[in-house]
């Protein structure tokens, strides 16, 4: 299976899970599984922090794979990080499936986690989002003083 095959899948089953978790227990049952998901994400870029030495802006663009994104880089350096999304398979699968809100609380909403885990000293900021039916996702990491 390709990888953008298996992120389509995993996305649906993502998807389903969601629906099932929100009709069967609220919002709620949503929201734990997220905390749970963000403490797991931010304990996972901690360590990569720590096995690769890096805590800049720059190394977060291993988030972005041609595969999954079609994406614009504005802005790359060890201070600043800056990519607008035109194209993303999670969005579209999400999309399709009529979970769009779900798909930015399991998928989107880790990008906080992820920053806070790999370097709390950089500012995230998403004022555009494919999820919430904007253009594009407009990702801007800046290293604070």
């Amino acid at each position: 299976m390709s990888g953008t095959n298996l992120r389509i899948y995993q996305d649906f089953l993502l998807a389903i899970m969601g629906h099932i978790l929100i009709n069967q227990y609220g919002e709620e049952a949503l929201e734990v599984l997220v905390s749970w998901i963000h403490e797991k994400i931010r304990e996972r870029w901690r360590e990569i922090a720590k096995t690769t030495g890096r805590s800049d802006p720059e190394y977060l663009f291993c988030l972005f794979n041609k595969e999954a994104h079609e994406f614009e880089v504005i802005r790359k350096d060890k201070r600043a990080l800056e990519v607008k999304v035109t194209k993303c398979v999670h969005a579209e699968t999400f999309r399709k499936l009529n979970a769009m809100h779900i798909g930015q609380k399991l998928i989107c909403s880790g990008d906080e986690a992820v920053t806070e885990g790999f370097n709390p000293k950089i500012k995230f900021t998403r004022p555009k989002l494919l999820m919430a039916g904007d253009e594009c996702c407009h990702f801007i990491w800046e290293l604070q003083e």
